[in-house]
């Protein structure tokens, strides 16, 4: 059998050009504009999927983000305050993107973005009382303006220009950080990273209540290597089963490996540290080994 890596660690959740407002592309849905359907990752936020949209390259992308999130969170119960809040949130972290467009891609003759263009994300992480709705802005530039790489293990807003983040934490509450990660959409992903928050989810709205989709530890083994296939892994992505111990082995490169066992999924981080999250939230653990791929080959100047 092989090894599994130590049974604790903490939660990584929380570290830290032309015009392309033609509308059929902007408005195309996630299965349309990635070239993929059929996953959890492209269900609705309300049923535990990914709700993911291109955000245009000029001053539209603030008000497109805000209709995005309004869409994205509809039907989910959300108080109209907190909408409210995560609007204003989005559109800051979007307005953002403006200055992070330096490896996006253009098609040769339309002249429209096919990868490295800045994406909205919207999942739902927890259940119950510790049930939020996480919001992330995707570009393509793995720094801030200034250039230094975003902070993943401190919330910070140190190189950051502008006021947009003074706001997202002010009322976020804190709740917010960037990461390395890759794009969701477009012909390929492009790494980059994501500037997110999150929104603590009132126990009394229907997010905190309903059941989201229960998977068998089979079923979820299979949907997270989908999901990391999807983020451009596939290539490198070689899997092992241990039916005898209801262990999953994912070998995603060189530095990383996830052992899935007993509902959690488990790594060594590129810090040494071994992290332990459970399966219940595909799309975040997905993302959190996305992240600690992306961290693991920006640490050892390898291409990603």
């Amino acid at each position: 059998m092989l090894p599994s890596p130590a049974e604790g660690g903490p939660d990584r959740r929380g570290a830290v050009g032309p015009s392309t407002a033609e509308h059929g592309f902007m408005a195309a849905p996630v299965a349309e504009a990635s070239g993929t359907a059929g996953s959890l990752a492209d269900a609705s936020v309300r049923a535990g999927g990914c709700f993911a949209r291109p955000l245009p390259l000029d001053p539209t992308c603030a008000g497109t983000a805000r209709r995005l999130f309004r869409e994205g969170v509809a039907g989910i119960g959300l108080p109209g305050d907190l909408v409210h809040d995560g609007v204003t949130m989005a559109s800051e972290l979007a307005a953002n993107t403006l200055h992070a467009q330096g490896n996006v891609e253009f098609s040769g003759s339309s002249q429209r973005p096919v990868s490295g263009f800045p994406e909205l994300w919207l999942y739902l992480r927890g259940r119950g009382s510790r049930c939020e709705v996480v919001c992330k802005v995707f570009d393509s530039q793995p720094g801030w303006k200034t250039g230094r790489l975003p902070d993943v293990k401190v919330r910070s807003k140190e190189g950051v220009n502008g006021r947009g983040l003074q706001v997202v934490d002010g009322l976020s509450a804190g709740e917010w950080g960037a990461h390395l990660t890759r794009g969701r959409l477009g012909s390929w992903k492009v790494s980059g990273k994501a500037v997110w928050f999150a929104l603590r989810v009132p126990p009394g709205c229907d997010a905190a209540r309903f059941g989201r989709a229960e998977l068998d530890p089979w079923e979820a083994v299979n949907e997270l290597e989908a999901m990391l296939g999807s983020r451009g892994l596939a290539g490198r992505l070689v899997r092992v089963d241990e039916p005898a111990a209801n262990m999953s082995v994912l070998s995603i490169s060189r530095d990383l490996t996830v052992w899935c066992h007993c509902g959690t999924a488990s790594w060594r981080a590129a810090d040494g540290s071994y992290q332990r999250v459970p399966m219940a939230d595909l799309v975040d653990v997905a993302e959190q080994i996305v992240w600690a791929h992306e961290e693991s080959h920006a640490a050892s100047g390898a291409d990603a």
